[in-house]
């Protein structure tokens, strides 16, 4: 019986070791927090708390100061400078489940924005470290553009080794300093659901995606808003330029769960007449790296982009967007870095499966002591079904002592008894 004990002990003690190792893994993917909703900020507290997580690579910054362009308010001002370490100045909002939202902010490029060539990142909803963005919003010369990444049998591949494909969309020209009111309506795509995105600026539909939008992780992609240009690293050969700050200003970021195909806000329009978009089309497979260098003796494209509405100059200038290596921490961040995430759907099997290793490691735990009490106190019981007496515990004798010996007593007892006279 003995045996049988230590057994089932040994059992319980494992399966309490597996509990702590399942409840952390369930712990980990549990507390990456989401972004509440509906999700709303003005930038008019002065601050940019509401914003989980800051990405700063280089010396750039970000401030709340009074709106510009005469709008009124406060807005947050993201700066630049071209001092050849700096590359991207962001921040960004909590992840969220996945499902159909309304993303609306409004942005402001100053009249001093100069003209760049490659692509700088205005604004993209991003899955995590080691990943392409899910959908991108940038300025690429004077044109507004729109890209979008999802994951499938082919296509490029990320540092994993996991095929991306990849689509642009351009979305019409570029106004410098006034604001523009931005609202991306997205149905993020997960194995069972398909995605889409439609984009208005100012009311007007520019452009609309049909399709996987996503990488069907564990949790949708989430909102970042700033500057960032991919060819400013210095490992790109970029050197400082000597120009002035490149600043973007944001104002009123919403976000607000919708159902697929809500009306568009009041006062849009249908889309301008001179801007055309596009489905994505069936992809070719190839065998491409994040470089865009694609194995075989011909170049495949798996990209495509809408017809500007104006012809605009041709840049031979590379607006390759990389796989973001960020951590999205920095200077007054308190959130957690990001961290590569699964498959979708994991966390609630997780915190599951942590829960049943709880229980029944306690299970086994508090039925090993039972059976030890059981066990301690079945030994006198059955002596006496017996009819045997109990072995009584033995009994400590106190230790007897003689009359108390003074000194003369023990000389006395020594003495030989003297005759008479």
């Amino acid at each position: 019986m003995l045996q049988r004990h230590n057994h089932m002990r040994r059992i319980g003690t494992a399966l309490a070791a597996v509990l702590v190792v399942g409840v952390g893994a369930a712990e980990a993917h549990a507390d990456r927090r989401l972004t509440p909703l509906p999700f709303k900020d003005g930038f008019e507290s002065g601050v940019t708390t509401a914003f989980a997580r800051k990405g700063i690579d280089g010396t750039g910054t970000v401030s709340v100061t009074t709106a510009p362009g005469g709008r009124g308010g406060k807005a947050v001002r993201l700066a630049m400078p071209d001092d050849g370490k700096s590359y991207r100045t962001e921040i960004a909002t909590d992840r969220l489940p996945y499902g159909s939202y309304r993303y609306d902010f409004a942005n402001y490029l100053p009249e001093g924005w100069i003209r760049y060539d490659a692509m700088t990142i205005v604004s993209q909803w991003h899955g995590g470290t080691g990943t392409f963005p899910a959908v991108v919003l940038g300025v690429r010369g004077d044109r507004w553009m729109m890209v979008v990444h999802w994951k499938t049998s082919s296509g490029r591949a990320d540092k994993d080794g996991q095929s991306v494909h990849e689509v642009k969309y351009d979305l019409g020209p570029v106004r410098l300093g006034r604001w523009n009111q931005w609202s991306f309506d997205i149905t993020w795509s997960t194995a069972r659901t398909p995605g889409s995105i439609v984009v208005r600026l100012d009311g007007a539909e520019v452009g609309s995606h049909r399709g996987p939008n996503s990488y069907h992780q564990d949790t949708a992609p989430y909102h970042k808003i700033g500057l960032y240009r991919p060819n400013w690293q210095a490992k790109k050969g970029h050197r400082a330029g000597g120009t002035a700050d490149v600043v973007n200003y944001y104002d009123d970021v919403t976000i607000t769960p919708i159902s697929p195909g809500t009306p568009v806000p009041p006062g849009s329009t249908t889309p301008a007449p001179n801007v055309t978009t596009t489905s994505p089309p069936d992809l070719p497979d190839t065998s491409a790296s994040p470089s865009g260098q694609v194995a075989g003796p011909a170049p495949v494209t798996v990209s495509t982009t809408t017809a500007p509405a104006t012809p605009g100059p041709v840049s031979e200038t590379s607006d390759e967007i990389p796989v973001d290596t960020d951590t999205d921490t920095g200077t007054g961040n308190t959130a957690a870095p990001l961290h590569a995430t699964g498959v979708s759907d994991r966390t609630p099997l997780l915190l599951a499966f942590g829960g049943t290793l709880l229980s029944v490691g306690l299970l086994f735990v508090f039925r090993a002591r039972a059976r030890t009490a059981r066990r301690r106190a079945g030994g006198r019981r059955g002596q006496r079904r017996a009819g045997a007496a109990p072995t009584p515990p033995p009994r400590r004798l106190p230790l007897r002592r003689g009359p108390r010996r003074t000194p003369s007593s023990r000389a006395g007892a020594h003495e030989e008894p003297r005759p008479s006279p």
